[in-house]
């Protein structure tokens, strides 16, 4: 089944779930230097542009649209969902979602791994570990985020019942995405990449839940090359 036609499936199955695309943003200043970005913004890089018009060229040729397009409210996601649908004609349609967000990082944001590392050491060796319960000082811990990504892509699906819905969010509410989908504990180290503008496509079931249908999709993507800095 091609990855992007709907119409093979039955008409029983078809009409039981909502389809989501879940993108990452473009890559960003801030990806190619390390920095923690949170709820702070940087600009997509020249890369990051060709990364978003390369996907929503990518949508035009296979013919996809969305019944509701929603972006994280952050400049970073918000400049790669127009750039997306432009080539499709459906940038008119964009709705800023603040649940969307990254995850806050707080008092870590603006800082890159070093920098942390040297000025609040106690918090560097709890971030890097992954500990799912670290909240950074006026920031959110994973589980916490963990609650939010659910909570926030649960209700966008359920006002779209039988629709076709595009997320553009970040990184962190990806991978968020994936764990609550697959069972996937915030324990487990983190074995999946999570690529700029890769094409993430989710069902939502009304009766079963979420299941997972592609990941990591980067054809649009002249070469493999990735960027994934994340924990």
């Amino acid at each position: 089944m091609d990855l992007f036609d709907r119409s093979s499936l039955t008409t029983e199955y078809r009409y039981r779930m909502t389809i989501v695309y879940i993108i990452r943003h473009g890559e960003t200043e801030w990806n190619l230097k390390g920095i923690h970005q949170g709820h702070m913004d940087s600009k997509l890089t020249a890369k990051g542009e060709k990364q978003a018009e390369g996907l929503g060229n990518r949508f035009l040729k296979s013919e996809i649209s969305f019944d509701a397009i929603y972006s994280s409210d952050l400049g970073r996601a918000l400049r790669t969902a127009e750039q997306i649908c432009a080539p499709i004609g459906q940038e008119k349609i964009i709705q800023e979602e603040p649940s969307l967000r990254e995850r806050s990082l707080g008092n870590i944001e603006g800082l890159t791994y070093p920098e942390l590392a040297d000025r609040m050491p106690e918090d560097h060796k709890r971030h890097v570990t992954g500990d799912p319960d670290y909240k950074p000082e006026g920031g959110e811990s994973w589980r916490d985020f963990l609650t939010r990504a659910e909570s926030s892509l649960k209700e966008i699906a359920l006002r779209h019942d039988n629709e076709q819905i595009l997320c553009v969010t970040h990184g962190g509410f990806v991978s968020m995405a994936l764990r609550f989908c697959l069972n996937i504990s915030l324990n487990d180290k983190r074995r999946f990449s999570i690529p700029n503008t890769a094409v993430n496509v989710f069902e939502f079931h009304s009766e079963s839940g979420w299941r997972l249908r592609t990941w990591g999709d980067i054809s649009h993507f002249k070469n493999g090359k990735i960027l994934d800095e994340m924990l």
